[in-house]
């Protein structure tokens, strides 16, 4: 019941029944106005039952009164009943009063409705009692049977359609905060109420749409700014690379200040790589071209260069894998992401330590299957450090362009927080999913969940 849906659903059906039940319970010109229609004609039928007992009576003795019904007695006007009839003491009583003062008086006694009329008849004064089982007035209307689904129905069709547009409405959100910058809503300005949901939901979808317009542009001349200013680097970093050559060339002893040159220009030249990649992989809408890869013979190829690099900090990689595990899409990218992710590791993974990658089937939720028939089958990458690990509300940021934790910044080896960005990027592009977790025992898993690409059996 938390969804506006459902909340309007129920308020709906609760107020149609609540509306019916009070306007036909509680509405005297209505019912009770029903109700005095009934008891006129009653009253009438009644008077001529009364003259047809006494007639009866009267000619044919206790067999005729008999023959006009069980429920009706008669007595004389002293009260005495005729063919030895009893009533309680009760009714006895009231048959007196309503002889006395020749007034109808009814009265329920034990499970009964007694109605007492004295009748004047050729002089002689009767009275007629009518007895009958009593049957409460009930407290609500009956309602036929169908009134309870045909409520449901139309309620639930009412509801549906006010909600409609909320639920696109939050439908463009949640697929615009997943990145999807193109959605949009169809909204046109109403200057009076129309449509469902009326003007003010109407402006609502508009807002969104200039919002996501606003958003879209930001973001795009961001992109494009990134891109420009890196291709406008290239050109003095080249001249600085070509003066540090000569400057090396000029200078016949060893220059540390020159080798510390030459090393930042190395990470700028790095850093203007990255950015270039990050800005193709954002503006590239699909993969070009596929092809089937073998992920376990993918990573393997990376082994070499990863282990050169771990065994400069005196770490070991180990690669732990199943065998014939294949993917649909771009090598290249692919190898990119496993690539900064590994990498990322090994700059934060303790001295001595060991990083391990696993490869294996499991299922979107990630975990293992021994079943892999499953429909949901999914190709993951587990990549493990022994490092300091980073603190939980940092970890749904660390795949933000150029975001770094405070000890990455602390850290002369902590890079420019765009590797991992670069990683996301283009395992969205391959309809996975990338996100990390804290290992227990300490350090950083990140975890890579790809569509796996079966041959047709």
């Amino acid at each position: 019941m938390r969804t506006f849906f459902f909340q309007m659903f129920l308020a709906f059906w609760i107020s149609t029944i609540g509306i019916f039940f009070v306007a036909t319970a509680f509405d005297p010109d209505g019912e009770h106005g029903n109700l005095e229609n009934i008891f006129a004609f009653a009253q009438n039928d009644s008077e001529r039952v009364n003259e047809l007992a006494i007639d009866a009576y009267n000619h044919h003795g206790c067999e005729g009164l008999q023959h006009v019904g069980v429920h009706y007695l008669l007595s004389d006007a002293s009260g005495t009943l005729f063919c030895g009839s009893t009533v309680p003491t009760r009714i006895a009583t009231l048959l007196r009063e309503s002889l006395a003062t020749h007034g109808t008086r009814e009265l329920h006694d034990s499970g009964q409705w007694f109605t007492i009329t004295p009748v004047d008849r050729d002089g002689q004064l009767y009275a007629v009692i009518h007895r009958g089982p009593y049957i409460p007035r009930p407290y609500f209307p009956h309602l036929p049977r169908s009134a309870f689904p045909v409520s449901l129905i139309v309620t639930f069709i009412f509801a549906f359609l006010l909600t409609r547009p909320v639920r696109a409405l939050s439908r463009a959100f949640r697929q615009f905060s997943s990145g999807d910058l193109a959605v949009r809503l169809p909204a046109e300005r109403r200057r009076s109420w129309s449509g469902l949901g009326g003007s003010d939901v109407s402006s609502l979808m508009l807002d969104f749409n200039n919002m996501a317009d606003r958003i879209g542009s930001l973001v795009q001349a961001q992109k494009t700014l990134v891109r420009d200013v890196s291709h406008e680097l290239r050109s003095p970093l080249a001249r600085l690379r070509l003066a540090l050559e000569m400057a090396r060339e000029e200078s016949s002893q060893p220059s540390e200040h020159l080798d510390r040159v030459e090393m930042e220009a190395d990470r700028v030249n790095d850093l203007i790589g990255q950015m270039l990649t990050l800005s193709l992989i954002e503006n590239t809408g699909a993969i070009a071209t596929k092809s089937r890869i073998g992920m376990a013979e993918l990573i393997e190829s990376l082994m070499p260069d990863l282990t050169f690099e771990a065994e400069a900090r005196s770490c070991t990689i180990r690669f732990h894998h199943e065998p014939e595990l294949y993917i649909n899409g771009s090598e290249e990218l692919l190898r990119r992401a496993i690539e900064n992710i590994a990498r990322n590791a090994i700059r934060f993974t303790a001295s001595s330590s060991a990083i391990d990658i696993r490869l294996y089937t499991a299922t979107e939720a990630g975990k293992a299957r021994k079943d892999t028939a499953s429909s949901n089958e999914m190709i993951a990458i587990d990549i493990e450090d022994r490092g300091p690990g980073v603190p939980e509300e940092s970890l749904p940021l660390l795949f933000r362009a150029f975001y770094r934790t405070d000890s990455a910044r602390q850290d002369s080896t902590g890079g420019f927080g765009v590797g991992l960005s670069i990683a996301e990027r283009a395992i969205h592009l391959h309809n996975g999913t990338v996100f990390a977790s804290n290992r227990t025992g300490g350090g950083l898993t990140v975890s890579i969940r790809l569509p796996e690409d079966k041959l047709p059996s």
